[in-house]
């Protein structure tokens, strides 16, 4: 049903009598309707050629995506000439390779029986820590209590078979615990190998430039899947990486596993199991970003893990670490249907079992909470704080940044850092759906304007700075056609899911909506309502957050009323 939802949301790009160009080895296919946060089509999708003046039918992958600009590298690679400024109907069709690989991982939960490790219980057993003084590599570690726990409980594998969760609210330094983690590792044992997987390759690549700056590339492999294209690698990464030549190559086996740490995607990690590794190859499997990968994804590696024991029972044959928030952004799931399927992550869904639950606090023996946020203002932290996080989080901010100098009235209180302007605009759909709100586009461009005059502190504010936040895409587009008129081409505008991850010192807030919708007799905000997209929208901000929006719509969900 997944898969099928997909076919028709991306059927919706198809194009007739459209010209197609050659550029290189590749034809480029422009499709106007394609912006950056496009979310449906992708590097590895098939591209259908259909000309009418030929009679004929060609089959196309896509290699790269840029801007409105999708390239695509034909099956049969000689006929390429012949499609040279030619018209063509255009067909997408999505890749169904993700879909396998939830398959796959489906066919060995039931023939190594691995259910059971999946719902784990506590273990009544009597643990010891064994007692180590640990010297810190991240000399931040050393004066954060939680970030310790966690590292120690992970080095002792104290939650084997089990797996161990980092629960990381936003900006808490949950990279820079998996990190440790891992160099920790290392350090007192260098015989392990290490896998690490995370949901995109941004957050692969963050890591893997984080253990650069303490191990020699031949210890790291940073495995790109074959859709990769050289450009797009940093250059820090790329002599650990599998390119060669601007081509990627998989390692074959006797190289392989010369590499201790080895990171790659949650689908790329299934190009693996033809290596037919031993299942006690890997000593460790860190899962990032587990709470936006639908649960069969995140299994995925522990496919390379398993065996069967003679009473036909799954054994698991590393400590497996899962990181993430579930109060933060979940899986992206097209069909509606079955988000109460595909919806819950291995993380989110971990939490409800017995090892992971709060009681009079966690079990640091299966999970770790951090607790001490390092990016935002307290009053920007509270509201966050209070509806998800039990107001445990304790503000750690370093910015020695305490005000916002400007000219600009509404900054009454330049040391307080959060600003609401309201404002009655009218919502406008588009054929699409999605929606925007124009008297927003202009209140946001012109607050952006004026903030490029202000300071931070005691320096001037750049793009860099600042970033805008809305949650349709025709809002985003809107948005940057009007910066772009000011010569503002450097700030990042886009939904949540762009954000997710991500920070500023500035964070402006469009939330376009001027209609309540009714749905079972209930008025609601729709898209807003989201409490994950809420908790993110308002916790990308470092000094200043400015929250755009009508206050006689926004206020009438219940859940966010006393905000």
């Amino acid at each position: 049903m997944e898969y099928h939802e997909l076919e028709i949301t991306i059927a919706k790009y198809n194009m007739k009598n459209q010209t197609v160009k050659q550029v290189s080895d590749t034809l480029v296919i422009t499709v106007p309707t394609l912006n950056e946060d496009n979310l449906y089509i992708n590097v590895g999708d098939i591209v259908k050629l259909c000309s009418l003046s030929q009679k004929c039918t060609y089959y196309s992958i896509i290699k790269d995506i840029v801007g409105e600009n999708i390239y695509v590298s034909l099956f049969n690679t000689s006929k390429i000439s012949k499609l040279n400024n030619c018209i063509v109907d255009i067909y997408f069709i999505p890749s169904d390779w993700t879909i396998k690989c939830c398959h796959y991982v489906l066919f060995i939960m039931s023939k190594y029986n691995l259910v059971r490790l999946v719902y784990p219980k506590i273990d009544r057993n009597l643990y010891v820590y064994s007692k180590c003084v640990l010297e810190w590599i991240n000399k931040s570690v050393a004066v954060n209590p939680e970030q310790q726990v966690a590292v120690i409980s992970i080095l002792n594998n104290s939650a084997y078979p089990a797996p161990y969760i980092l629960f990381g609210p936003p900006g808490t330094g949950k990279t820079t615990t998996l990190v440790e983690s891992i160099c920790q590792i290392r350090k007192h044992d260098k015989s392990k190998y290490i896998l690490v997987c995370a949901s995109s390759n941004t957050a692969a690549d963050e890591i893997a430039k984080r253990l650069l700056l303490v191990f020699p590339s031949k210890d790291i492999f940073r495995m790109y899947a074959a859709s990769k294209t050289e450009n797009n690698i940093d250059k820090r990464i790329n002599p650990s990486s599998n390119f060669v030549n601007n081509m990627v190559l998989y390692l074959p086996k006797d190289i392989f596993i010369l590499k201790k740490i080895v990171i790659t995607t949650l689908i790329s990690c299934t190009r693996l199991i033809k290596l037919n590794l031993r299942s006690d190859h890997f000593s460790y499997v860190f899962i990032d970003e587990a709470s936006q990968s639908i649960e069969l994804e995140s299994l995925i590696p522990l496919t390379l893990i398993t065996s069967q024991n003679g009473r036909n029972e799954g054994t698991l044959h590393a400590q497996i670490v899962v990181a993430g928030d579930p109060h933060q952004l979940g899986p992206i799931i097209k069909c509606k249907r079955i988000t109460h399927l595909l919806g819950t992550s291995f993380l989110e869904r971990l939490m409800e079992c017995e090892p992971y639950k709060k009681s009079d606090g966690y079990n640091s023996r299966y999970i770790t909470k951090l607790i001490r946020n390092y990016r935002s203002k307290e009053a920007i932290l509270h509201i966050p704080n209070e509806l998800f996080y039990d107001n445990e989080l304790l503000c750690y901010s370093d910015s020695n940044i305490n005000n916002v100098t400007s000219n600009w009235s509404i900054l009454s209180n330049s040391t307080f850092p959060i600003i609401f302007l309201a404002v009655k605009g009218n919502e406008i759909r588009m054929p699409n759906s999605s929606v925007y709100n124009e008297k927003e586009v202009t209140v946001i461009t012109e607050c952006t304007k004026k903030l490029m005059h202000a300071k931070l502190g005691t320096r001037k504010i750049n793009q860099n700075d600042i970033g805008i936040i809305t949650p349709f895409k025709e809002q985003t587009v809107k948005i940057s056609k009007s910066l772009n008129m000011h010569k503002l081409n450097n700030i990042t505008v886009g939904t949540v899911e762009t954000f997710q991850g991500q920070e500023r010192e500035i964070i402006l807030l469009s939330t376009v909506r001027s209609k309540l919708f009714e749905h079972d007799g209930k008025e609601h905000i729709g898209f807003l309502s989201n409490p994950k997209r809420f908790n993110v929208a308002l916790t990308r901000a470092k000094n200043l957050l400015i929250i755009v929006g009508n206050p006689s719509v926004l206020c009438k969900d219940s859940g966010k009323r006393d905000t």
